[in-house]
């Protein structure tokens, strides 16, 4: 379970359509994080995977508690998209915050989960990005997939702007993982 802000519809396409890109060179079998109906930023995991959050979950309510307040007065979340990297794990775009507004979420929402904010207590987001594609295996041919990211280190994709805040769970839907939001706070109110 993780606190995820969205991006707007054009930027969603864009993440995907690059993703699209990113999954040519990757090779089939990795999960396309980065697709329209995927793509995010993670402000904040909360837990461990759970494959089943029951309606109720004390836990859950406790979670949006908190990002109900953390989130007040924060306003509209600006990032510039420029440039791609290479992680183990993935191609990633990386996000330049345009404002303090998603630092001050993330602080804030630091600060009102209290315990239970153990999961990434001693880990603190220091740059953003949204994922494109995960690896689930052996690449079949590294150095195109490093030449590709190489070639687009500087690409600059405009901006995304997100003004809610998404709980969300993930869910393996046959060809990746699927984000199901759980419930959305708007970021102004």
């Amino acid at each position: 379970m993780s606190v995820v802000l969205r991006p707007d519809a054009s930027a969603s396409h864009t993440i995907g359509r690059l993703t699209s890109e990113a999954m040519a060179v990757a090779g089939e079998g990795h999960w396309p994080t980065g697709a329209v109906a995927t793509s995010h930023f993670t402000v904040r995991a909360l837990e461990r995977h759970r494959s089943l959050v029951p309606d109720g979950d004390i836990r859950t309510a406790r979670y949006m508690a908190a990002l109900r307040k953390a989130s007040a007065g924060i306003g509209t979340v600006r990032l510039a998209l420029k440039g791609l990297t290479l992680a183990p794990g993935g191609i990633m775009v990386c996000a330049h915050p345009q404002d303090d507004a998603i630092d001050r979420l993330a602080g804030s929402f630091a600060d009102t989960l209290g315990d239970d904010g153990w999961y990434e207590a001693e880990f603190e987001r220091t740059v953003w990005y949204s994922t494109l594609v995960h690896f689930t295996e052996q690449l079949h041919s590294p150095q195109a997939v490093v030449d590709w990211v190489s070639a687009r280190r500087e690409l600059d994709l405009g901006s995304v702007q997100s003004s809610q805040a998404d709980l969300v769970v993930y869910r393996y839907n046959g060809t990746g993982m699927g984000v199901e939001t759980l419930a959305a706070v708007p970021l102004d109110h």
